[in-house]
């Protein structure tokens, strides 16, 4: 039946007329529609009071329904209000009957729902069965909703209102799919375990199977019996001789089967065990028989029974033989409920998980198969200390790792400069850095192998790269240092953001590093992408980042994973030149605080103070004088300065980057694997060469997890309540079990801090937090 009709809105109660029974007022609308023709109810035909607006049939072949959709309006009102209503619905009624048979249908079930703009909510009447009283079942439904309405001061009548009407042939409705074409599904092959099945051995030698595997499974189900005793009945031993073949041959008699026929076929001889059987055992159970193939969909091949049961008799069918089954062959779960069951079967949870034989644990088939672990081993459980399966009394292992496969990826390495002409507080000469140059390089794994990363894009294309090797962000232009791309903009760092983060191929992780910039570029990053409501993952210390990760967005952006490249290469971006041995421009002096708007486009000559001379080291220092002094007179430009500045620290922090990459991969290759990718998967030079040694040198269960409270079996304890125990244990002359002497005394789930043996005697100590509110002088010793 379809959901009652959208409401509109309320009318006020000045616009509302009156629709009650027992106060009818008339309501003049024109209209050009014909009058129905209805029967006689109450004093003259119906349409003197009646308009019918509207008048719609909806049918559905497949769900053999029809609905009949009309609109009323209410001009006049008879004497008799209820004959009114009642032939209404009953023309209603009549008219969606005939429309659901000249479809074709009989109907035997019908709903009804009545709407309108001043009933909330509608009034609505359940699919039910079609009978003699359907018209006035649906007229006092009515009429309670109209009382209740007028007892709130609302009122009904005068305005149009709706009656949809539908009918349902529901005892011709398909009971099975019908055979059509289409997809062909793939049968399931079962695989069998005969301890999940009530192995039927024909004890007569004749065909009775089928009545064997009934009475078996039926016996299974609803006696008390041991796993013992009910294999002594099934094979005929000791108190239970001959009781399952004369049970089998008492069933077969009642049901009129004959005896010795050559097959038994289950279409003709389960329907009468069934009944049969809830005959017999009415009142305490109601039984329904399932029989299953030996290959399928997990469906049964042929079930019959009441459709409400409580206990269902399960039968697997293969090569002509009947045998019972006590539980799920595939998973050897026992289901209490047929319903659970039945899920289980339709669902494909067999796939799932299973249950052992021999331990009883219910195991995850995924979890337990991967990672080269083939299948479930009794008594091992999942540890989340140590990531592996084993046995919980053994201690757990630091694992060996195995190396990962390498997937494309995108590597960038960026450097900002910023401004530092504003001062946020003078006093303490604090300076707020705002970015005006940007410059960055991309590289991806397969141009590092072929040498690529060294050239241009402009001629070369990378899927995984993107568009360009090298990109500014500046709020001047320069022309004397090259770069694929500039983009001049006065917010530099928004446009940094908007590129990082939306204008490269989407389908590969992104990870960008700067040096030192935990506590520099990417805290200014952070703050930006933070207030354009991004929320990044990160991994800090203190005031320090780590790792700042912005996790993929569908249709937006690709994984950003931002890393200082200083927790890689612990030192100056001067010194990896000589330590790699980079063939690139040294790095040069830089005036910071020259770099001020007004400067821009002017040739200045920078002071000592300007390049921050007082607070290099001596030996920088010295080699800074010798080299000012060559320079003083030179003319500075700081347009093109900054572009060249900047992007020969982004060339060397790159250049940097890939050797010490190409050096750790050397490293940690094997005959098994061509090594780790620490700029992949490692964010300092610790957790690589961890990640070396547990992936190269480490053994199996080699290197032991110590306990976070160590191997002793030591509870912690306040030092407050040690000193309590030691003072009252000498005044008293008492010993005290604590949490240093014996462990702290186990009184069922919970732990004393002392216990008395001598006394039985429990003591907890609280401290001085129930005489927070009173002054701790105040404080005293109560016992007894």
């Amino acid at each position: 039946m379809s959901a009652p009709p959208t409401k509109r809105a309320k009318l006020s109660s000045e616009q509302s007329r009156a629709f009650f029974i027992e106060n009818i007022l008339s309501s003049t609308i024109p209209s050009t529609t014909n009058l129905i023709n209805l029967p006689q109810y109450g004093e003259g035909n119906l349409d003197k009071y009646i308009t019918k607006l509207e008048h719609q049939v909806t049918h559905n072949k497949k769900f053999r329904y029809t609905k009949c959709h009309t609109k009323f309006q209410i001009k006049d009102v008879p004497t008799d209000p209820e004959g009114l209503l009642a032939g209404i619905f009953q023309h209603c009624i009549d008219a969606a009957i005939e429309e659901c048979r000249e479809k074709g249908n009989e109907p035997d079930h019908l709903g009804c729902i009545i709407s309108s703009e001043l009933l909330d909510p509608d009034v609505w009447i359940p699919i039910r069965q079609l009978n003699d009283n359907t018209i006035d079942s649906i007229l006092n439904q009515f009429l309670k909703v109209g009382q209740s309405k007028k007892q709130q001061g609302v009122t009904l009548w005068g305005k149009p209102f709706d009656v949809i009407v539908t009918t349902l042939d529901m005892k011709n409705l398909p009971e099975r799919q019908k055979i059509v074409g289409g997809r062909k599904t793939a049968s399931t092959h079962h695989r069998i375990n005969n301890q999940c099945l009530i192995k039927i051995n024909n004890l007569d030698g004749k065909n009775h199977c089928l009545f064997f595997a009934l009475q078996a499974t039926l016996v299974n189900n609803i006696r008390e019996l041991s796993r013992s005793q009910f294999y002594d009945y099934l094979h005929s031993r000791y108190g239970s001789r001959n009781k399952f073949k004369n049970e089998t041959y008492q069933l077969m008699k009642e049901v009129g089967a004959v005896f010795g026929l050559k097959e038994y076929a289950a279409e003709d001889w389960v329907g009468p065990v069934v009944d049969y059987w809830n005959n017999k055992y009415s009142g305490n159970f109601i039984f329904k028989v399932f029989i299953f193939g030996s290959s399928g969909n997990y469906k049964p091949m042929y079930k019959y029974g009441p459709e409400i049961y409580d206990t269902p008799i399960i039968i697997y069918y293969d090569n002509k033989h009947f045998d019972g089954v006590q539980k799920c062959q595939d998973c050897c779960k026992t289901f209490e409920k047929p319903d659970c069951f039945l899920h289980h079967l339709n669902s494909g949870f067999c796939r799932n998980s299973k249950q052992c034989e021999k331990c009883g644990e219910i195991w995850n088939v995924y979890d337990n198969n991967k990672n080269g672990r083939r299948g479930h081993v009794c008594f091992e459980k999942y540890c989340g200390k140590c990531g592996d399966y084993h046995d919980p009394k053994r201690g757990c292992f630091i694992r060996p790792l195995k190396p990962k496969q390498q997937h494309p990826y995108r590597l960038v390495a960026f450097d900002l400069e910023t401004m530092q002409h504003k001062l946020s507080n003078p006093a303490k000469q604090q300076r707020i850095h705002e970015p005006n140059f940007i410059a960055a390089k991309i590289v991806c794994p397969k141009c590092i192998t072929t040498g690529e990363w060294k050239r241009s894009l402009k001629n070369y294309f990378c899927e995984v790269c993107g568009p360009h090797r090298t990109i500014t962000f500046s709020q001047q232009p320069y022309n004397d240092t090259y770069s694929d791309q500039q983009i001049i903009s006065q917010n530099p760092l928004d446009d940094f953001a908007q590129w990082i983060l939306y204008d490269l191929p989407i389908k590969y992780d992104t990870y960008v590093y700067s040096h030192f910039g935990g506590r520099f570029d990417m805290v200014l990053v952070f703050e930006k992408l933070y207030n354009e409501k991004i929320n990044p993952e990160l991994i800090m210390k203190g005031n320090k980042l780590y790792e700042m990760k912005v996790k993929q967005r569908q249709n937006l952006n690709p994984n950003v994973i931002f890393r200082d490249s200083f927790n890689l290469m612990p030192m100056s971006l001067a010194a990896l030149v000589p330590t790699f041995g980079l063939e690139v421009e040294d790095k040069p002096f830089f005036p910071h605080l020259a770099n001020r708007p007004e400067n821009y486009g002017r040739n200045i000559c920078p002071t000592k103070e300007d390049y921050l001379a007082d607070g290099m080291m001596p030996a920088k220092r010295r080699e800074f004088d010798i080299w000012y002094e060559e320079n003083r007179t030179t003319p500075f430009l700081l347009d093109e300065a900054l572009a060249s500045y900047c992007t020969n620290d982004v060339e060397i922090l790159m250049c940097a980057l890939i050797a010490f990459r190409s050096e750790f991969f050397e490293t940690t290759k094997r005959k098994s694997h061509n090594g780790i990718d620490a700029l992949r998967e490692c964010m300092t030079i610790a957790s690589a060469c961890m990640k070396h040694y547990r992936t190269n040198h480490l053994e199996k269960e080699h290197l032991a997890i110590v306990p976070e409270r160590g191997y002793e079996n030591v509870d912690n304890q306040s030092l407050l309540a040690l000193k309590f125990f030691q003072w009252y244990s000498e005044k008293n002359n008492v010993e005290i079990q604590t949490a240093h002497w014996k462990g702290e005394k186990v009184v069922g789930k919970y732990k004393l801090d002392g216990w008395i043996e001598e006394q039985q005697l429990g003591i907890e100590v609280n401290g001085c937090a129930w005489h927070i509110a009173i002054p701790v002088t105040t404080c005293f010793y109560l016992m007894d």
